[in-house]
């Protein structure tokens, strides 16, 4: 493996690693405290954390990825003055996108299916989410503009740095203070507002002035659609997976999947960044026409994503039991934990390689094959899995993640060998 590869990949998989790790260390806390309906409430207010978190990072990925191809055509100015204007178009969209929502937050989370003491619960966690918007946004965005700029290194000990404040300060407000999700969600914004001081002010040296205009705009704007929806489709299947276990099992069942979720986003985030880390080489190699490059790396992405979600998987089939308590799962939510996971973590080694595989499409500018990847699980398949399988209520949920993951895995290697052969 060459320099440039480990260089990019190592940190950012830690970095990713790290910054999933804040709802799980936030759950901990939340299922030790407050039983299934803190777990609940948490799982049903995500959503639109998410939606701020997976804008954050669209941005980020798509200026950090537009910064890499204007290198890539030495178009060394210019690439300088879209990384400030970067910085400053995410901070706006959080102060739109934290105002509509707290506006609506209620409603939302109505809709979502929170209700009486879960929705008080969502409702607390939220507000003090949607006051720290701005950070919650940076602090997603500016890793990938880093990893794009070669910082991948600041970029990971900002987000080491940031779980580190989280947990102390998870002990300190939700044990020592009771102050119960606000706790737990002021921790969250604190931990990751250190992450964006942390990062930015090495990052600021590299300000070369604004450039602002339409073309910069369209570029960045448009260029987010692709991950955003990549980040933000786990999103949209949790609202409709949540909606389905309060049906069939209550908030115990929407507490056992809250686990499976969190277990599901360190899979996500350990393969989103191995593909992530090395969207800057791959968009630089095609903006280059060395394909023969791409064609190597993705194939040492795959493979170390299969092994990494591998050793993953087996930690969690290891420890299930130990995880159920640690997280204070009733005995009737932990029931349900164990019936699903055996279905997910077969699903986890496949998704390792739809992740990487997304990611490439995307850096190579086949955002519409990469957006089809995507959008077919919570449009298409998610829904009518639900459906077909109704019949086996919860259990029913569980299987329909394996077989999507099995149809999803077909169709990304069917989409890549396609857009290989349009490089011939």
């Amino acid at each position: 493996m060459n320099k440039s590869f480990i260089r990019y990949l190592i940190p950012s998989v830690i970095a990713s690693l790290f910054l999933s790790t804040y709802c799980l260390i936030d759950g901990i806390f939340i299922g030790q405290k407050i039983g299934d309906l803190g777990l609940s409430a948490i799982n049903l207010a995500w959503p639109i954390t998410s939606f701020l978190q997976s804008i954050g990072i669209g941005l980020g990925l798509s200026a950090g990825i537009y910064i890499s191809r204007l290198y890539g055509k030495k178009e060394e100015e210019k690439a300088n003055k879209v990384k400030l204007t970067a910085i400053i178009i995410i901070t706006i969209t959080a102060l739109l996108l934290s105002l509509i929502f707290f506006i609506f937050s209620k409603d939302l989370l109505k809709l979502f299916g929170a209700k009486n003491d879960t929705l008080e619960y969502a409702y607390d966690y939220l507000k003090i989410i949607l006051f720290g918007s701005i950070f919650q946004m940076l602090g997603c965005g500016i890793a990938p503009l880093l990893k794009n700029s070669g910082k991948v290194k600041i970029a990971m000990v900002g987000s080491i740095s940031s779980i580190v404040i989280n947990i102390f300060l998870d002990y300190i407000f939700i044990y020592e203070l009771n102050m119960g999700l606000e706790g737990a969600a002021l921790a969250s914004v604190i931990g990751l507002a250190s992450a964006v001081l942390i990062c930015i002010i090495p990052y600021s040296k590299e300000f070369k002035g604004i450039i602002i205009n339409k073309e910069v705009f369209k570029e960045i704007f448009l260029g987010m659609l692709a991950p955003f929806i990549l980040n933000y489709s786990c999103s949209i299947i949790i609202i409709i997976t949540n909606l389905k276990c309060l049906e069939y099992g209550g908030d115990e069942a929407v507490a056992a999947y809250t686990l499976l979720s969190y277990l599901l986003s360190i899979i996500a985030s350990a393969t989103t960044g191995v593909g992530d880390a090395i969207q800057p080489l791959f968009s630089y190699n095609h903006s280059s026409k060395n394909f023969n490059e791409n064609k190597i790396m993705l194939k040492k992405c795959i493979l170390i994503s299969t092994i990494l979600s591998a050793l993953i998987v087996l930690i969690f089939y290891l420890f299930d039991n130990q995880l159920s308590d640690l997280y204070n799962l009733s005995t009737t939510a932990s029931k349900y934990y164990n019936e699903g996971l055996l279905y997910y973590l077969i699903g986890f080694i496949l998704l390792s390689n739809i992740r990487v595989l997304s990611s490439y499409l995307y850096s190579i500018n086949e955002k519409v094959y990469a957006n089809i990847i995507t959008l077919i699980e919570p449009i298409l398949l998610t829904p009518l899995m639900y459906i077909i399988l109704s019949f086996m209520k919860l259990n029913g949920i569980w299987l329909s993640y394996t077989i999507i993951q099995l149809i999803l895995i077909i169709l990304a290697y069917s989409l890549t060998i396609l857009s290989k052969r349009k490089e011939r």
